[in-house]
């Protein structure tokens, strides 16, 4: 049978005051150690979460900010292709316009030198004209029988050529 004696209950003391050694040395000091690193898990964890959602905004300004960009820069190339055709546009109506005067003052001066190489001719053939006669008659004209001579010459030349390009046409 178990006996009960003077040895049982200094056991039982010393395992009671064993327990509250250990509960005041050590499990006081673990729970609280426990207590603390799970609090400081939870606030790390809080603060990760505040980072993310920090972040995820960040993200959604920057693509907001890049769609900006992109539509801009869009803007921009169609203004800058529509800016080039205007331009484009009014060179080529500039060239036209210098084309035309081109063409005219070279047409003016084409006349002029026409105009200026029949008034040589005209010379030429009144000299020729008085010089023929003067041979073929023997004697001097009057100058006025010159003038006379001369513009007959003239207009049976100016008919001549005038009907000659009829005849081509």
């Amino acid at each position: 049978m178990i006996s009960i004696d003077f040895t049982f209950f200094i056991v039982i003391l010393n395992f009671i005051l064993l327990l509250i050694i250990l509960k005041n040395l050590l499990y006081k000091p673990l729970i609280n150690f426990l207590n603390k690193r799970q609090k400081l898990i939870k606030e790390d964890l809080e603060n990760a979460q505040k980072s993310k959602n920090e972040s995820a905004k960040i993200l959604e300004s920057q693509k907001k900010m890049l769609q900006e960009a992109r539509k801009e820069a869009r803007e921009l190339r169609n203004e800058a292709i529509i800016n080039a055709k205007i331009a484009g546009e009014q060179i080529i109506n500039e060239a036209h316009t210098r084309k035309e005067s081109i063409i005219e003052e070279t047409q003016k001066m084409v006349k002029a030198e026409v105009q200026k190489a029949k008034r040589s001719i005209e010379k030429e053939i009144g000299k020729f004209v008085v010089s023929l006669t003067d041979k073929i008659i023997g004697k001097k004209l009057t100058e006025r029988d010159d003038i006379e001579l001369i513009d007959n010459l003239i207009k049976n030349e100016l008919k001549q050529s005038m009907s000659s390009k009829h005849r081509r046409k």
